[in-house]
């Protein structure tokens, strides 16, 4: 974590510089700087309707066998679906008269998804989750001649805190240019759970032989993060308003994936398998958009908007489990998630 502290306190630096520049330059610059602003606490709210994206979630394989002429053979991966969950971010800053703004927010969110599923009638069930194991070499098909059954749950949270010196610019009567830069902090964690077996559902050999799954993946990073609005104002009460932001961060990877055999016939005659990775020395990055629609009370005192957000998280979410040596079902490394959906806020100072 040294690389990523010291980026910290790099950046903390800019801010301050940054403020002491800035201030010199509304005199250089006069009117380019907006002034007489009312200052006062800013405190903002929002809320939205988030989808995990890119997550790249493959928790089986399924392989249908034909042995005769003109059959067709087939493998298709067995994934969970994407569904919308909650987030919200909570803002606190302090707006100075002369267009300086000082602010802190935090988002989160959290969503959960799962999959369950028998193998093919005619085939395998191939594992795609976990460490290859003593006997099956990542095949799952049990004495009975079924193909399999497996039942996984994904449980995914996310959450970031920044803290930014800005600057407001009136160009003109009508558009607004807003910049700030400051540190950002984010964590991603991923566990998947739940079994393997080497029978169907409904088979009488049903749990003999079963595997449990457990798999984490955790990062944690530090670092700069730079990021600029522009708002059009259509009337004193209506604008529309654009930005992106973009976030450069050091820190850390730890990720485990484990499988146990728990069956009443497998568990005391095959060991458990078990792979892990730390490394605390990684980079990664995070690139912000949206785009919203604002209305203002006259003083600008409050604020409500609705928009569209999208996250991208790279590095941090990076899952080296996927292709480690000697996984039986080996798999594109993922590298980044995408966070992107909607969202309603609220602004009020005091």
């Amino acid at each position: 974590m040294y690389r990523s502290w010291t980026r910290a306190a790099v950046a903390v630096l800019l801010l301050a510089v940054a403020a002491g520049s800035v201030d010199a330059a509304r005199y250089r610059y006069g009117r380019s700087y907006s002034g007489g602003e009312q200052a006062g606490i800013v405190i903002t709210v929002e809320g939205g309707l988030v989808n995990l994206r890119n997550a790249d979630l493959v928790y089986a394989t399924s392989e249908s066998r034909q042995l005769v002429g003109g059959g067709l053979n087939q493998v298709t991966p067995l994934t969970p679906g994407a569904e919308d969950d909650l987030s919200g971010r909570l803002g606190v800053s302090y707006q100075f008269a002369n267009g300086n703004r000082l602010s802190v927010s935090f988002w989160s969110y959290s969503t959960s998804t799962s999959a369950a599923a028998d193998g093919p009638l005619s085939g395998q069930l191939h594992y795609a989750v976990g460490p290859p194991i003593a006997l099956g070499a990542g095949m799952f098909a049990g004495a009975s001649g079924s193909p399999g059954h497996f039942s996984l749950m994904t449980d995914t949270d996310a959450a970031s805190a920044d803290f930014a010196f800005g600057r407001s610019h009136e160009l003109g009567d009508d558009f607004r240019m807003e910049w700030s830069t400051g540190v950002r902090y984010a964590r991603f964690e991923e566990s998947t759970s739940g079994f393997y077996d080497d029978s169907v559902f409904v088979a009488a050999t049903f749990g003999e032989n079963r595997y449990a799954v457990a798999k984490t993946i955790e990062g944690d990073m530090i670092g700069a993060r730079v990021a600029a609005r522009g708002s059009y104002f259509f009337t004193p009460s209506f604008s529309v308003s654009a930005a992106i932001g973009f976030g450069l961060l050091d820190g850390e990877i730890t990720a485990s994936s484990g499988l146990t055999p728990t069956g009443s016939v497998n568990a005391l005659a095959q060991p458990s398998s078990l792979a892990t990775i730390k490394d605390d020395g990684r980079s990664g990055y995070t690139i912000d958009y949206d785009t919203r629609v604002t209305w203002h009370t006259m003083d600008d005192r409050l604020r409500v908007w609705l928009g569209w957000e999208q996250q991208q998280w790279s590095g941090i979410a990076r899952d080296d489990l996927r292709d480690f040596p000697g996984t039986a079902a080996p798999q594109n490394v993922r590298d980044s998630v995408v966070f992107s959906g909607y969202r309603i806020g609220v602004s009020y100072r005091f």
